[in-house]
């Protein structure tokens, strides 16, 4: 393994040799003018006001076609007066009936929807931003950026205004944008750039930095913007209170019904630095997890859903990144969702204190929170902090803190202790490359044990390669009692090389060939475990279909027996396998689309095979159903086992604010059946009404199907603004 490890390497330097870095453009401007009469947000560009608005033509293919002018023409106009900002978006399409419609909802995934996709770093700092977009039929997302793009926030949700139509030649969309919704440097410049992807032919057109390598949210590259001098927040002030009304009827108990209410203070002391408190905080309307089985021997990630936490999630980070931006699933020292649930039941929270602040140089965050005693979790009241400081060095160059404080499951102390420094730069090397390392020390009174937590990860993306190299680990003590740690007393060296080269012609965008090997040892260095993933053939098409097939050679020395489902067991000793992967999506752009995949092979000492498929129905924007099923069927010299999982997920708009999700989840392992159905009336931003309805049945011996109890909350959120 180790071996193959030093070829990637070798590959990897070979290929950056060879590649040559081109003069970086120069940046493209515009400066926003400032109005005396607000437009109205419906669609329609009537308002003489708009005759004033920067407007901004230049667009560039990125993909598939780099380097050619974008066409059909995009503009992007603004202006502003002293409390929003206004942009219009005016995308000429000449071939409206094949435009990609299927999202209207709030914070859909807009996968292959006709779009537009904007940032801007308030600070000009080439680190914090903030992301938004909006669909052809008004579809409206948004996001925190943090790490120059490497951390992303999806579920952040600003206050802001946005209306669409689609005319014969063109669609348009208007936006009006708070300057209270964002923090915002004392500066008249901000860095921005715009994205446009458009579904009849799945290409991307950009206005600053139009590189393939580059995501739009890398906001050093931006382009620049002035006009910002003078903007005002008003008062700063935020009111966000809820009202709850819950009925619950467990299984043979009678039914209970309750009230509650609790809430938000928000203050924006400064443009930089806001302050919450919140008394009785609440979770009701908080998406369910998906459902996962587990056949390994270590503990399961679960991602951070609540919106309380999400508020300037870009901030608390610190550790391992994942994927896009997401939060890494093996070493977390601070993960907030240690905090309200413990053993999965949640935990009350009395009060707390949130503060986040960006200045030109200084990113502060600081958690402060009481979580109360809960006899069902068995865990007592406590006190629980958390600060977080970022120092900017230079641009794309940060040297941050973590101080964590409190166990969510004792009353004895428990703290964490780290520093990291994180690099971003798209100029020193031929692609963009990130840098990310930390280090971190744990200290449990409850155990009275302290250890190390470290990690070290690079990736640099160029036109047709992708490399990434990384380190993380702990010692056997490592203890944060408000983070994540899978595999504690071990380290996972992993490097990965992805090749995707493009023909010159044909319905091929691009082919895909990846090493990618990793291994985990003790701290003697020896092996635990290691994967081997060659990706021998990919092939994506410029119609938005895929095709996968990897091989990989597996390794694991379990130095004592684990149990993996009931009467079944892995026993201590080496074990070597390999399996076959093969996958096939077809484009997600189509009202009627399949995600499968397939792997068969080796598994311990027998064989497990896995299936599974996602067959996707979306037949207008407002409906969207989702059908899975996953299948892991194992045959062991101690028993044979097959382990479903199946879920049906129905999403209905009756309008952009209006949306009722339901979601069926079943499996084989717990014998039951869950759902969760879920109204969202976004009355506006920060004004939101939610019915939420969770229910079950438990299927018991001889096939006796019981009900385990249902729940239905009403929960009214509504926020006032000064």
């Amino acid at each position: 393994m180790k071996t193959l490890f030093a070829s990637a390497l070798v590959a990897v330097a070979g290929s950056l040799s060879v590649q040559a870095q081109e003069p970086a453009p120069q940046r493209p401007r515009g400066h926003v003018p400032t109005i005396s009469t607000a437009p109205e947000i419906d669609g329609v560009l009537n308002e003489k006001a708009w005759g004033q608005a920067v407007r901004l033509t230049d667009f560039t293919e990125v993909n598939p076609n780099e380097g050619e002018r974008g066409d059909p023409a995009t503009e992007v106009w603004m202006m502003r007066d002293a409390k929003q900002l206004y942009l219009a978006f005016v995308c000429f399409e000449p071939t409206p009936a094949d435009m990609v419609l299927q999202n209207i909802k709030r914070d859909a995934f807009l996968n292959d929807d006709d779009r537009m996709e904007f940032v801007f770093d308030t600070f000009d700092d080439g680190q914090n931003g903030y992301f938004f977009q909006i669909s052809a039929v008004g579809s409206r997302g948004d996001a925190q950026l943090g790490a120059n793009g490497r951390r992303f926030n999806k579920p952040w949700n600003g206050f802001w205004e946005g209306k669409a139509q689609i005319l014969e030649d063109r669609w348009i969309a208007e936006i009006a944008i708070p300057f209270a919704s964002l923090a915002f440097g004392e500066g008249d410049l901000w860095r921005a750039n715009f994205n446009r992807f458009r579904g009849a032919d799945r290409s991307t057109y950009r206005w600053a930095s139009p590189r393939r390598e580059l995501f739009v949210g890398i906001v050093s590259e931006g382009g620049e913007l002035s006009g910002f001098a003078g903007i005002e927040q008003g008062h700063g002030l935020e009111f966000r209170p809820y009202l709850k009304a819950k009925n619950s009827n467990p299984y043979r108990s009678p039914s209970v019904s309750n009230g509650d209410l609790g809430g938000e203070i928000s203050w924006s002391v400064t443009p930089q630095t806001r302050a919450s408190v919140t008394w009785n905080t609440d979770f009701a309307e908080t998406e369910v997890d998906e459902r996962q089985v587990n056949l390994t021997r270590y503990p399961l990630f679960f991602p951070e859903k609540r919106d309380f936490f999400l508020q300037d999630a870009t901030l608390f980070q610190f550790g391992e990144v994942g994927a896009f931006g997401s939060v890494g699933t093996h070493l977390q020292p601070f993960f907030s969702r240690r905090i309200g649930l413990v053993a999965g039941r949640e935990v009350p929270l009395d009060t707390g204190l949130r503060v986040a602040s960006r200045t030109d140089r200084w990113d502060l965050g600081f958690l402060g929170l009481h979580m109360g005693e809960s006899s069902s979790a068995g865990t007592p009241d406590s006190d629980l902090f958390v600060f977080r400081p970022t120092y900017h060095l230079a641009e794309g160059l940060a040297l941050g803190g973590l101080l964590t404080s409190g166990n969510p499951a004792s009353s004895e102390g428990n703290t964490v202790v780290g520093v990291d420094l994180r690099w971003s730069t798209a100029s020193a090397l031929p692609g963009n490359l990130s840098v990310n390392t930390f280090l971190s020390h744990t200290d449990d009174t409850l155990t009275a044990t302290r250890g190390l937590g470290f990690g070290a990860q690079s990736e640099l993306t160029t036109k047709n390669w992708n490399y990434r190299l990384s380190i993380f680990g702990s010692q056997g003590n490592y203890r944060p009692a408000l983070g994540f740690i899978r595999r504690p007393g071990e380290v996972e060296t992993s490097a990965a090389a992805t090749w995707s080269p493009r023909p010159d012609s044909g319905p091929i965008r691009n082919f895909r060939f990846t090493l990618r090997p990793s291994w985990w040892t003790d701290l003697d260095g020896t092996t635990v475990s290691s994967t081997m993933n060659i990706g021998l053939l990919g092939i994506a098409f410029h119609s938005g279909d895929e095709f996968s097939f990897s091989a990989n050679l597996h390794a694991d020395n379990p130095a004592s027996s684990f149990g993996i489902v009931q009467g079944v067991t892995i026993g201590a000793g080496e074990y070597d396998w390999t399996d076959l992967t093969a996958s096939f999506n077809t484009s997600s752009g189509r009202p009627i689309a399949a995600r499968t995949s397939v792997t068969v092979g080796d598994w311990y000492d027998g064989t497990l095979n896995r299936f599974r498929t996602d067959l996707i129905w979306r037949p207008n924007e407002r409906m969207s159903t989702v059908a899975s099923y996953r299948e892991e069927h194992v045959s062991l010299p101690q028993g044979d086992f097959t382990i479903r999982i199946e879920s049906l997920a129905v999403d209905y708009s009756f309008s952009t604010d209006l949306s009722l999700e339901t979601l069926l989840q079943s499996d084989n392992d717990s014998d039951t059946l869950g759902v969760q159905s879920r109204m969202r009336w976004l009355i506006a931003d920060g004004r939101e009404l939610f019915l939420v309805l969770n229910t079950g049945w438990l299927e018991r011996d001889r096939g006796l199907i019981v009900p385990i109890g249902h729940d239905l909350t009403a929960k009214l959120v509504y926020a006032w603004r000064f």
